[in-house]
């Protein structure tokens, strides 16, 4: 399976280095490329449960 990235092409980062765009970390935007199916489904759960808020 290929997992699109969640980016939306707003890319600024936090004090914290979290995207201000997809709210990724800055370690999950280097990484991404890298992510197993698995850590990439995670990261995308992560981030729908945090829109939810």
């Amino acid at each position: 399976m290929n997992l699109i990235s969640p980016c939306v092409a707003l890319c600024k980062l936090s004090e914290d280095d979290i995207c201000i765009g997809c709210k990724r970390t800055i370690e999950e935007i280097i990484n991404w490329r890298t992510y197993t199916d698995n850590q990439k489904k995670a990261v995308l759960a992560r981030l729908e449960s945090t829109e939810k808020i």
